[in-house]
């Protein structure tokens, strides 16, 4: 299993008296506004369950405190990720913190000419394995849309190229059941049958509203397909403060939360075992221009109340984490990174989103890089400091004495063998004059690291048999999805 980080503190950025008044808010949303389904199914399942219908709006439900409130007692208490590889797993305990891999950016930074293009399968491929190589990246998405194929295949060769090419626990999507039925036919494929896959899921998919307040037909369908079939949920709501949401932050989280247990009473009306994490992407719109933006202290705030909110509910919480809108290189694009990585984490998220997204709908290798550097920075100082006798080392002061040195002593070699003072292998930490004599470009340092663990890495290898069934299945959805069965 990968080991986490657990903080050795915690940063409040919410009172336990404002948890409670954003959980009363959405009491209300869900008790009076209530929540648009656009599926009968859906419809069919929540009524039966407790909800009723709205008196005037269309496919509207509401859903009574009551039921609300116990819906929330039968929910899985955190969530472990299992992965193709036992040792990959990933427990989400409300203890420890994890990263993991941008998602669904429909373009790339080309590796060579540094150009922003439209991503590829391939591009699909090598991010997976870069992210299966990368230590602190401990479980991975769908990073890019690959745009070189058709679209009813998207899906399929995307997560395809993800299985072909990691051990660790992915996450993915699916938009429509017959999707769903076929990456279950895939995981059970890899992990030696469907009982075997039901037990150990390695792959979780997204269940994500329209803001506000809205459960498209599909959406719906996705998500209880996947619970009939014992595959995790994570719902995904992204409303836009000032667009899709209220412009305030508490107005901003309340409906958040509103649209995220929603989405848990739909999946505990097909299975009340069925793992779900508390994904909350709350955004901002910029007034000036109307477009979302990123990379802001309002949204590293709210992502830090969202951890508080969700393990109120002894929710796992993934929020954002490594992100920014700067258009280029430089010094706003670190500063907003940083920012956005270390506000949650020292809240004690337990997935933090984001590795290798940039600037203009893009991903990029180099920005892997970076974002696995700065998130190893910021775990190193959710470590924090360990003081004990062996720490505070007494007696090796006393034996180096006034005027000695440590650079000698057994106890410094040891200490930095355990990682007491982290080295980066990527920030230059060279002296002025030679930093100056010989310059180096930060994301040309990273371009090249990437470059290196593409050409080395190798993941776990596919039994020969598990290989030609998956290939077998992935040809016999691409027939049925394109229309050829």
């Amino acid at each position: 299993m990968q080991r986490g980080v657990k903080s050795r503190f915690r940063l409040n950025v919410l009172s336990k008296e404002d948890i409670e008044k954003i959980h009363d808010a959405s009491m209300v949303l869900l008790e009076k506004t209530g929540v648009r389904f656009d599926s009968e199914d859906a419809v069919r399942r929540l009524l039966a369950r407790g909800a009723s219908r709205h008196p005037s709006r269309k496919n509207v439900l509401t859903f009574p405190r009551d039921f609300v409130e116990e819906s929330l007692k039968k929910i899985p208490k955190y969530i472990t990720y299992y992965a193709r590889d036992p040792e990959m797993d990933v427990r989400y305990d409300g203890e420890a913190t994890f990263s993991h891999t941008e998602g669904g950016n429909p373009n790339m930074m080309d590796a060579d000419s540094g150009q922003i293009r439209m991503a590829t399968v391939r591009d699909v491929q090598q991010a997976t394995l870069l992210a299966d190589a990368l230590e602190n990246c401990h479980t991975v998405t769908t990073f890019v849309v690959a745009t070189d194929i058709p679209g009813p295949l998207v899906v399929m060769k995307t997560m395809e190229a993800i299985m072909r090419n990691t051990s660790k626990p992915f996450s993915g999507y699916a938009l429509r059941r017959e999707e769903v039925d076929f990456l279950f036919r895939m995981g059970s494929c890899l992990a030696g049958g469907d009982e075997c896959f039901r037990q150990r899921p390695f792959l979780s998919v997204y269940g994500s509203p329209s803001s506000p307040m809205t459960y498209d037909a599909h959406v719906c369908d996705v998500m209880t397909r996947s619970a009939e079939l014992g595959i995790p949920v994570d719902i995904v709501p992204c409303p836009i403060c000032g667009g899709t949401a209220p412009q305030t932050l508490a107005g901003g989280l309340a409906q958040q939360n509103a649209e995220t247990l929603s989405g848990i009473m739909l999946v505990q009306a097909t299975s009340e075992k069925i793992p779900v994490s508390y994904s909350g992407r709350l955004t901002f719109l910029d007034p000036r221009t109307g477009r979302n933006i990123w990379g802001l202290p309002e949204m590293a705030l709210t992502s830090a109340a969202t951890v508080q909110i969700a393990h109120s509910y002894d929710l796992a919480a993934d929020v954002y984490g490594v992100t920014s809108d700067a258009s280029s290189w430089g010094t706003q694009l670190g500063l907003e990174r940083m920012m956005m990585a270390v506000v949650p984490a020292l809240a004690g998220a337990d997935g933090l989103s984001g590795i290798g997204g940039m600037w203009n709908a893009a991903c990029s290798f180099e920005m892997m890089m970076i974002d696995h550097e700065i998130y190893s920075q910021v775990f190193r100082m959710l470590q924090g400091i360990e003081v004990d006798d062996d720490t505070l080392a007494l007696d090796i002061v006393d034996r180096v004495g006034p005027m000695g040195n440590f650079m000698g002593q057994m106890h410094t070699l040891n200490h930095l063998r355990k990682g007491e003072l982290r080295l980066s292998p990527l920030f230059d930490k060279r002296p002025y004059e030679k930093a100056t004599k010989e310059p180096r470009l930060l994301h040309e340092e990273a371009r090249a690291m990437a470059k290196k663990l593409l050409a080395e890495h190798k993941p776990a290898p596919i039994d020969k048999d598990q290989d030609a069934e998956l290939t077998r299945i992935a040809k016999e959805a691409e027939r049925k999805l394109l229309g050829k069965a």
